[in-house]
């Protein structure tokens, strides 16, 4: 089996220590967390528009900038290890590393690699958070370390995964299997988009969109994932296979891409996700009662607000409070009273929850 960034056994899906740390109360796992939704005061649209006119800058080539931010970095494998101050600007085209006797340019296309969290021994000392990139130049593989606060790391890696990523064709079969059962569905082509919480893969209005939706996977449902080698089209190919729950059943879709060095891409970022989404509920202790509240909300959707909802579980109104309370506090639902709905750690949780039913 090849060595990609998304390989991983049973074993290490559920128990393998987060790649990026303990993020639970990062501003990148609260950003998963909110809506696509026109900011609701002066403060957030003053912000919007700060953020979009960053993004309307331009390089001398007429690329939009993305990406511009001051940040200590050793570009290009620099044999010395010497961390140097610049700036770090990033176009859907390009990544460059610019110091005032030097520039990097790293054309997003040569990425093969992004690890986050992982800080080289090498430069351990200067750094406390990194992302490292990986990509080649002519026949040369290199390095790039790139060092700041996480949430200025977190915030410009998910960037650089979307760079990388988006917009990409994929070839999805959906549902490979149902539970254990293999089913014989035919691959189909689509897009690709990383979205705040789940993978999109978008195949206008085909085989793969239901109900108006494209096909998307909860990256909060997922159960275990990994990647594999399949012979496709008379060709091998590397397959991600993903096990997920749909409608209180465990799902598996099989998605690859023509290209190895996105695969790759790919893989670390489900697993990056994963383990940020799973971090949140490592330390978390759920009574057997907020379980069956969560369920509850996971099940009921907004007709939870719709009707007796301590009715329908069967407690007191005044347990329902407490337990919503409790649930708040975990940070497993967005809100302490109704209507309120899951976070990507409830999810996770209710998920596993569903997973050790079926199972």
């Amino acid at each position: 089996m090849p060595d990609t960034g998304g390989e991983q056994t049973a074993q290490e899906a559920r128990s393998r220590a987060p790649e990026g740390g303990d993020v639970a109360k990062s501003d990148l796992l609260q950003a998963y967390r909110r809506k696509k939704s026109e900011p609701s005061d002066e403060r957030e649209e003053q912000e919007r528009e700060r953020s979009k006119k960053q993004t309307e800058k331009q390089t001398s080539d007429g690329e939009s900038i993305v990406v511009d931010f001051v940040a200590n970095f050793v570009a290009g494998g620099n044999a010395s290890f010497e961390p140097v101050k610049g700036r770090v600007l990033m176009s859907q085209r390009r990544l460059i590393l610019a110091t005032s006797k030097a520039k990097t340019v790293i054309p997003i296309t040569s990425i093969f690699d992004i690890a986050v969290g992982q800080v080289p021994p090498e430069v351990e000392e200067f750094f406390d958070y990194t992302v490292m990139v990986g990509y080649i130049i002519g026949r040369q593989r290199r390095t790039t370390v790139i060092g700041g606060d996480r949430e200025t790391i977190e915030k410009f890696s998910l960037l650089l995964f979307r760079a990388a990523l988006n917009g990409s064709r994929a070839q999805v079969t959906h549902p490979a299997r149902i539970g254990g059962r293999v089913l014989d569905t035919e691959r189909r082509p689509s897009g690709l988009h990383l979205d705040y919480e789940a993978v999109t893969f978008p195949d206008d209005d085909g085989p793969l969109t239901e109900n108006g939706e494209p096909f998307h996977i909860d990256l909060a449902s997922v159960i275990f994932f990994e990647v594999l080698e399949r012979t496709v089209d008379g060709e091998t190919r590397l397959v991600l296979s993903v096990q997920h729950v749909k409608q209180g059943q465990t799902v598996t879709s099989e998605i690859t891409l023509d290209s190895r060095r996105k695969m790759n891409i790919l893989g670390r970022y489900l697993r990056l996700v994963y383990h940020w989404i799973k971090s949140g509920v490592r330390d978390v202790e759920i009574t057997e009662q907020g379980l069956e509240v969560l369920v509850g909300l996971y099940s009921a959707g907004e007709m939870a607000a719709e009707v007796d909802f301590s009715e329908l579980l069967g407690v007191e109104e005044e347990v329902l409070e407490a337990e919503l309370e409790t649930l708040h506090e975990e940070e497993l639902i967005g809100d302490d009273e109704l209507p309120t709905s899951l976070t990507p750690q409830g999810r996770f949780v209710v998920n596993e929850e569903i997973e050790d039913v079926n199972v």
